[in-house]
């Protein structure tokens, strides 16, 4: 009788982590970023609390250091079901909505507080966006201030028309492209993989990155100068697919929603100190020159960068869209 009742606490029990499981949602999560970044440290405290707040319904397992391929490769998956989320750059972002690559059009934002301005007041237009596109969107995070880093010192748009400059203009990417190609300048299209490799053999000599995304990728050894004025301001997001998505509970969409857009904001403030600090380092601790720029050059890279971002609409973005950004733009610098 004993050895019954052993047995049949055994199947139930054994029944109750059948059951559990069936109804426990797995999370694939795929990033560039390197697992021991600001990034994946909120993002793993993120998916922490999702698991706690879901009582162990929702689970994200996280794909730090491009382990599943540049953002193009992880969008393909996530089409085909094996990857369900990623945090990405525009680039990423681009290749499903487009018009998101407007907030990297080259000198747009001159401040963080322009660009939160702006995509605060966008936010509601970009969801229905993403979602008719079949994806929903999580939260926005930042990448930081894009500058200049080279081998030699680089200050005016004319520096570029130099034979030994080699630069790096990431793949998918049309903004940097176009830029770039603009400028007249050698460039050499690779993924963010690449880049690392091709600094120490000489294939590249120059990009544009953040200061913490230059720390964080190691790609600063191999670089000796900033120039002092930034390109952009890099944007990224988190989005999952829909169809993943509507396959959870009401409860879980609601706790992945609220705690996603705690951890992202958590996260746009985290990585601007943590981008101020780098320069900091990278001056101090690497060696990197920076580069000043003055104000007649300021107006000349802003003249160019105004002209590219008109070349740009209708081609990448649409013009309306640039046409709604600049007003919003307009209105916040005159604080109307």
């Amino acid at each position: 009788m004993i050895r019954r009742v052993k047995c049949n606490f055994s199947i139930l029990l054994l029944a109750f982590f059948f059951v559990t499981s069936t109804f426990a949602e797995s999370i694939k999560f795929a990033t560039l970023a390197p697992k021991t970044s600001s990034w994946m440290k909120i993002f793993r405290a993120m998916g922490r609390e999702i698991k706690e707040k879901s009582g162990g319904e929702l689970e994200i397992r996280f794909y730090p250091d491009g382990v599943q391929g540049d953002e193009a490769d992880v969008i393909k998956k996530m089409r085909a079901g094996l990857l369900h989320a990623g945090a990405m750059t525009s680039v990423g972002l681009g290749e499903i909505q487009e018009s998101v690559l407007i907030f990297q059009a080259p000198r747009l934002f001159h401040t963080y507080e322009e660009l939160d301005y702006v995509r605060d007041r966008l936010r509601n237009q970009l969801d229905k966006a993403f979602e008719e596109a079949g994806y929903i969107l999580l939260g926005w995070g930042d990448i930081g201030y894009y500058y200049i880093f080279s081998n030699q010192p680089i200050a005016s748009i004319d520096g570029f028309h130099n034979s030994n400059i080699k630069m790096w203009v990431r793949v998918g990417d049309p903004v940097g492209i176009h830029f770039f190609k603009d400028i007249e300048v050698v460039s050499v299209p690779l993924s963010v993989s690449q880049v690392l490799p091709s600094l120490y053999s000489g294939r590249i000599n120059a990009l544009v990155v953040s200061p913490l995304a230059c720390v964080a990728l190691q790609w600063y050894p191999k670089l000796k100068y900033m120039m002092d004025l930034p390109l952009a301001i890099g944007v990224g997001a988190t989005v999952i697919t829909k169809e993943k998505y509507d396959r959870l509970s009401s409860q879980a969409q609601q706790i992945l929603r609220e705690t996603a857009q705690k951890y992202h904001q958590e996260l746009v403030q985290q990585i601007r100190k943590d981008n101020d600090r780098s320069i900091e380092a990278l001056k101090k601790k690497a060696g990197i020159q920076i580069v000043p720029v003055d104000e007649t050059e300021q107006k000349r890279w802003d003249e160019f960068a105004a002209k590219v971002q008109n070349e740009l609409a209708g081609k990448v973005y649409p013009k309306e869209l640039l046409e709604q950004v600049n007003a919003l733009l307009s209105e916040y610098r005159t604080g109307r």
